[in-house]
């Protein structure tokens, strides 16, 4: 009967803790949350209409392609790094643009160890497709929001990146 009682107990203690904890958190109102949400719905959204012009390419892919754009080759360690993704996610990344022939591995001269990745001309001529659909998406989505708000949005959110970054 003892025993009975202290599991009782135990139970409602956990119960009272669980309360206590969920009390003054709210879920909806978690930057994490709609952070999240909105990079999954943008990316769902952008990759659809790389589709309907017979680009089957991801955010992540346009965002490589971007940067091997702007920077010329670098080597695979470089874009896991720009794209604050882990190696092996953009090793398979990289491995399906050089199958759709976007972008081309080359050795290394200063250390052959390890490849420098650069676009294609296809690679380049994708890219004259992708950035107007890209640039137009955004302003779509965002054409209600005001200048001044998204300034804030954007200064707001390079200050969490740059503290959790600090975190690592």
């Amino acid at each position: 009967m003892v025993a009975l009682y202290n599991y009782i107990a135990r139970v409602r203690r956990k119960e009272k803790q669980m309360s206590e904890l969920n009390s003054d958190f709210q879920l909806e109102e978690a930057i994490g949350m709609h952070v999240n949400r909105t990079a999954f719905l943008m990316t769902e959204e952008i990759a659809k209409r790389f589709a309907s012009h017979d680009l089957p390419l991801s955010a992540q892919d346009f965002g490589i392609l971007f940067r091997l754009q702007k920077q010329g080759p670098v080597t695979q360690v470089e874009i896991a790094s720009m794209m604050m993704r882990d190696k092996t996610t953009i090793t398979r990344r990289i491995d399906g643009l050089v199958k759709k022939g976007l972008v081309e591995r080359k050795p290394c001269p200063d250390d052959r160890r390890y490849f420098r990745v650069g676009l294609t001309k296809a690679g380049q001529q994708a890219l004259v497709v992708m950035i107007p659909l890209v640039r137009a998406f955004q302003q779509e989505v965002l054409s209600d929001i005001p200048d001044e708000e998204k300034a804030i949005t954007i200064r707001t959110l390079k200050q969490i990146s740059d503290k959790l970054i600090k975190l690592k």
